[in-house]
């Protein structure tokens, strides 16, 4: 990684002013930091003094809290010390960086290590990381960064300076890591329009190069998106240091039974995850179930019962719909997705109309979709709003059918994240879904297609009041010979 990332163009600048690292836990990114921060000090600030004299050159550390970055100082403090406290810290000292040392300071919120060149190495807490410019940032554990504040504030730092750079290291993260995964998105869609155009021949490097940022750079191993917990390749993929330590593939097979899936894939496999709590419905059983559309087989004139729910900032409205499948399984699928609120009564509407099916689900209290209710009754359909342990019941059912393979689903990428991060919370002595806690995952695709399975398996179908009959007419109305069969008619209905 550092032969690569530290490569250099013609006039000495480094090819990358921003490089991103993502590894499993425990393969040396501490003491790979160690050493960079290290080399950075004494050997790299020393390279051009005409342009970056020593005494501007300023190593940084940072990280969302302290302790995460007083890791790799710490390591340096060790080996550069030129006054150990004790001898033990005394065998782990190197010579020749404690020659090149003028001070290290290791007071609390003060951290520094000065070179007899001037040049030093600080560490802040993200909090604190705005400050004056630094040559060399190492910004640790990037995915726990869940806004922008630190990014912004430290990512300028090193742009005053010629051949400024910033490496971060992490391992992969979760739907709230949006400064990890902002940046490894930046970094793979540059990898994708390089193969499109360079590797496919189309231009050459150089064209490329004209006009684009080529300064970030990204480093990742990790295991195969959706692999399974025991892919052995995963595994070696995601932990390099297996077969140069004392870590084995086995000590990474023996965590499965003692860590969440998400823990798993996060901290073992390097793999993004939606949320990293424990899901309510394991995603991998979720998948299997999963089959073609084509393969989809239901009765003509099945019941069909429709499931509504918006999400928790009121921004998207989900409508299901679940049916039974001529195999007597529950398929359950959404039929749209919409923003806003305030076009779900219409649409239902117009489509119980065009089906026939005239059934409704909801949540019947403290959520967003209550608003439904009075409007859907009013449109002349009939509304089960599920309360409190009904829904939590409801809950409960789709993850027995999901758990039993008694249920039939398609692909819908926006509900397998909800499924993959959607967590519940206690409702008497069940679990209900539970959308704030969920969060930034949308869950509303899944508790739209759990109520419309559960009106269709438990509730009883019910019986609109039957309309009047219409006044005679006064003369015969013989019948237009262009309207449709009964059996068009049957079939319109369906």
């Amino acid at each position: 990684m550092l032969i690569h990332a530290l490569e250099l163009l013609e006039d000495g600048q480094y090819r990358f002013r921003r490089v991103v690292v993502l590894v499993a836990r425990q393969q040396g990114k501490t003491l790979l930091a160690s050493v960079l921060a290290a080399w950075w000090l004494y050997v790299d600030s020393a390279r051009h003094p005409d342009r970056v004299p020593p005494l501007k050159f300023k190593v940084v550390g940072v990280a969302q809290n302290l302790d995460i970055a007083r890791e790799p100082w710490a390591s340096v403090k060790l080996w550069c010390d030129p006054k150990p406290d004790t001898a033990e810290e005394s065998e782990l000292a190197i010579e020749a960086l404690q020659d090149a040392t003028a001070k290290v300071s290791d007071t609390n919120g003060k951290e520094s290590i000065i070179a007899l060149s001037r040049a030093h190495y600080e560490i802040r807490a993200g909090k604190n990381a705005r400050g004056k410019p630094a040559a060399r940032v190492l910004m640790d554990e990037m995915r726990e960064q869940r806004d922008w504040a630190v990014w912004n504030a430290v990512s300028q730092t090193t742009k005053s300076f010629w051949n400024g750079m910033l490496i971060g290291f992490s391992n992969a993260g979760d739907a709230g890591a949006v400064v990890l995964r902002t940046q490894r998105d930046a970094a793979t869609a540059d990898i994708i329009e390089w193969e499109t155009y360079v590797d496919a021949g189309i231009m050459s490097a150089e064209e490329f190069a004209n006009g684009r940022d080529m300064s970030l750079g990204l480093f990742e191993w990790s295991a195969p998106e959706g692999c399974d917990k025991d892919d052995i390749e995963g595994i070696l993929q995601a932990n390099p240091s297996i077969g140069h330590g004392s870590m084995t593939v086995q000590s990474a097979l023996a965590d499965i039974r003692g860590m969440t899936d998400a823990g798993y894939r996060t901290e073992v496999l390097c793999q993004w995850v939606s949320s990293r709590v424990e899901s309510f419905i394991d995603i991998k059983d979720w998948k299997d179930l999963q089959v073609s559309i084509g393969s989809v087989r239901i009765p003509k004139g099945s019941r069909t019962v429709w499931g509504v729910d918006t999400s928790a900032d009121r921004k998207t409205s989900w409508v299901s719909a679940a049916v039974f499948t001529d195999s007597g399984k529950p398929f359950v699928t959404v039929r749209v997705r919409r923003p806003g609120m305030m076009w779900v009564p219409d649409y239902l509407a117009a489509l119980a109309e065009k089906s026939g099916h005239v059934e409704v689900v909801l949540q019947g209290k403290g959520c967003p979709a209550v608003d439904f209710i009075e409007p859907l009754k009013k449109a002349g359909l009939i509304v089960h709003a599920l309360e409190g342990g009904t829904f939590a019941l409801a809950t409960g059912r789709i993850q027995d059918r999901v758990r039993d393979g008694d249920l039939i689903i398609v692909e819908q990428p926006d509900v397998d994240l909800g499924i993959e991060g959607g967590v519940a919370m206690s409702y008497a002595e069940n679990l209900a879904w539970a959308r704030h806690k969920s969060l930034p995952v949308d869950i509303s695709g899944a508790v739209s297609e759990t109520v419309a399975l559960y009106g269709l398996e438990v509730l009883e179908p019910a019986t609109p009041e039957p309309t009047p009959p219409p006044p005679p007419q006064a003369e015969l109305v013989t019948r237009d010979d262009t309207s449709p069969s009964d059996a068009n008619l049957a079939t319109a209905a369906f």
